[in-house]
């Protein structure tokens, strides 16, 4: 009987055993499921095809709270670039969106080089005057300050060298616009990238170059921006934007010249 009970206790030992390792595989399988899904290379490509919902995806299904710095580091990239790219339609809870972003600018405020905080700040003014039509020169006024103040401090960062381009290019010159800085500061923040060798799979680096080819084409360089165009295809021919919009408007200009 004795026997019989100790070979019952073993059992139960063995089969609970079998179970942690077995909960514990499939928590460790699904955790590499998600982080699986949302690879550098994976964003990248989303913002090639203008695939905006995977990168909410990505922050949605993704706990701030449990990342190390260097992935909420990643995480605040992704967050100032979906948030960017979505802001004019306003979809739902966007200001919940935007008041994460400060908050999480905010946490990672150390370790964010200042050029860096500082456009990311820059930003969130900036979509608070989106989404604030009665304060809209108030908040685009503080966005182009912080702009400012970002190159001004960190010259040689290029997510801040090109969003001062941006201030420069889709600002009339009525209110301080310049497309001949812009040009400026779109080509200094792509070579900063190359530089730095931080060109591969970054939407940072291929939304820079976007920027330079429509600069161009804007300061009627038509033939550079041709050339800028073709260059960037060949390297990402899944680039939508480029070659469904601006290739074709860019062809058309030319034609007509």
């Amino acid at each position: 009987m004795a026997q019989q009970k100790c070979a019952t206790n073993l059992l139960a030992r063995c089969n609970s055993n079998i179970m942690r390792k077995l909960l514990l595989f499939i928590l460790l399988s699904c955790c590499g499921l998600t982080y699986g899904q949302f690879t550098r290379e994976q964003m990248y490509q989303a913002y090639l095809t203008e695939d905006m919902p995977y990168w909410q995806q990505y922050l949605d299904q993704t706990d701030w709270n449990s990342l190390s710095d260097e992935d909420q580091l990643r995480y605040l990239n992704y967050e100032y670039g979906w948030i960017g790219a979505v802001i004019d339609t306003k979809p739902k809870n966007i200001r919940e969106y935007v008041d994460a972003f400060l908050v999480h600018i905010e946490e990672q405020e150390s370790l964010l080089p200042i050029g860096t905080r500082l456009t990311y700040i820059s930003s969130y003014w900036a979509y608070r005057a989106k989404l604030n039509d009665w304060a809209y020169a108030k908040f685009g006024l503080r966005a182009k300050n912080i702009a400012e103040e970002a190159v001004q401090q960190d010259p040689d960062n290029p997510i801040a060298v090109t969003l001062v381009g941006c201030v420069d290019f889709y600002a009339p010159s009525l209110f301080g616009g310049s497309k001949t800085r812009a040009l400026v500061a779109f080509n200094k923040a792509v070579d900063l990238f190359c530089q730095a060798g931080d060109t591969v799979n970054n939407w940072n680096y291929a939304s820079a170059q976007l920027q330079l080819m429509m600069c161009l084409s804007k300061t009627k360089q038509y033939t550079a921006a041709k050339e800028l165009a073709d260059q960037v295809l060949q390297q990402n021919p899944d680039f939508r934007f480029v070659r469904e919009v601006f290739l074709p408007e860019l062809q058309k200009k030319m034609q007509e010249k």
